[in-house]
Order: C-alpha cells, then structure tokens, then sequence
C-alpha cells in the first residue's frame, strides 16, 4: 500500500473514531458508579481496577479472557471493573466518581496496593485519576492509551519532546490535552512537594492507528524496561496480547498466590 493510500486509510479511521466521541448517544452516567467485582472466597490483598475504552461495555473483559488471564497467574489481586464509560469523561465526573465509589471503597476493606489498568480511553482516565490522587495508586498499566489527537503530539515532537515543550497558559477544563500532557512532563522530574507519582508501565500496537503516536511519545519518558509495542492496531486481540504482558510484569513484582 501507497503511503498516500496509508494516509488516507488512517484519517478515515480517525474521523470515524471522532464521528462516534461526537455524534453517538452518550449513556448516561449514575452515581454510585456501577462496578463488576470478581473476588475470591477470600479476599486478595491487592486490588486491580480496569478502566474501559470508549467501546463495549465493562462486561467484556470477562467474556474476552481479561480475568481469566489474571486468575491463571495466580496473582494475589481481586479485580474491579467499573463501568466509566464515556460518559463520565465528558461531564468530567470520572475522577470524583472513581475517588468516591471505587478507590476510597477498596481502601477501607484493606486493600493494600491499588493498581489501575487503562485500555485506550481507560488509559486515558488512569493518568487523569493519578494527576489528582497519585497517593492512591500504587501503577498504572496502560494499554494502548488514547493520548491526544495528532496537532498536540506534533507540537510537543517539533518543540524537541515532552522535556523541554512548554504547554503555555490554559485552562484545565477546556483542553485536557495540555492538562495531561503537562502532568506526564512535570510527573518525570523530581517534585519538591507531594507524593510521587506511581510508575507507568505502557504497551501499545506499533500499527495503532487510533492511538497513533501518543503511546511512543509517552514510551520516551518512561525507563526503557517499562514499555514496549506489538505488531497490530487498536483491537482487543492486541490489547489482549499487551494485558497479559503486563501481567507477567506484575506477577514479578508480588508474591505468586499457590493454587
């Protein structure tokens, strides 16, 4: 294929994409959030809590293999999946929604580390959640994170990378573009007050074209060990490969339940 031909190919995929943010119905959001819980008979001492993408429906993670991947490792972690759709992101709910419903919840029945695990908007919503409480996470597992459209990557690529690029003066609730990619900078340097910032650890489909080149801008501020690609695009068979990737990483870090 012509890198016309390809070109082409990806715009179409990406005005369909914003076709769907902008002009499909927007369920509507409740309060408290609605969550899908798959624990053990006796409670893990950890938690991982999947955010969705804009697609589906929180059920899907469990019809696709997502928990049995978990539960096949034997990971000391009881799973939460609450239903954040869309929604939430556009009345800019999520966060307050999360806090409130899932994460203060899971902390007072004495979970002790709290992971989150984005898939592509999800991914989104866990640096938006960590921006505002990174006290409550202990990592962030992104896959195939949505991060922006191509004219803020652009930007912070010709200012020479998210280092030296400076977001300039915006508001928050106007451009969450600049407000997470403001946060990705300033999260990379050492903070002289507040809790840092819970590690990232991102795979992404090196054919994406949804995600497009947000994941491999984000992979140049992280340690090299904590992100790789795959081949193949925005799709759960991908995303699918990157989870369970991700949940060897996490099952080197905590002691392996015995079956």
């Amino acid at each position: 294929m012509s890198r016309l031909w390809f070109n082409r190919l990806r715009l179409i995929t990406t005005l369909i994409f914003v076709s769907s943010l902008l002009l499909s119905c927007t369920p509507a959001t409740r309060s408290p959030l609605p969550v899908l819980t798959y624990t053990q008979p006796q409670q893990n001492p950890n938690l991982l809590v999947i955010l969705r993408g804009i697609g589906g429906s929180a059920e899907d993670f469990e019809r696709l293999g997502a928990i049995t991947a978990v539960r096949q490792r034997n990971l000391p972690f009881d799973v939460v999946v609450p239903d954040a759709h869309f929604g939430y992101y556009k009345k800019q709910t999520l966060v307050d929604r999360l806090y409130e419903d899932v994460i203060q919840p899971a902390r007072q029945q004495g979970y002790q580390h709290i992971w989150l695990a984005g898939f592509s908007m999800g991914g989104l919503g866990s640096l938006i959640y960590v921006r505002e409480h990174p006290e409550d996470i202990d990592g962030i597992l992104l896959i195939t994170p949505f991060l922006g459209w191509d004219g803020i990557i652009h930007e912070i690529k010709d200012a020479g990378g998210v280092s030296v690029w400076q977001p300039g003066i915006f508001d928050p609730a106007d451009d969450w573009q600049r407000m997470v990619w403001s946060w990705i900078k300033q999260s990379q340097h050492t903070r002289p007050l507040g809790p840092p910032s819970p590690p990232i650890y991102l795979g992404y489909g090196q054919d994406d074209s949804i995600a497009d080149e947000g994941p491999p801008l984000l992979a140049t501020v992280l340690p090299p060990c904590n992100s790789f690609h795959v081949p193949g695009g925005h799709n759960y068979e991908v995303m699918l490969t990157i989870f369970r990737r991700h949940l060897d990483t996490l099952r080197d870090q905590f002691p392996v339940n015995t079956p």
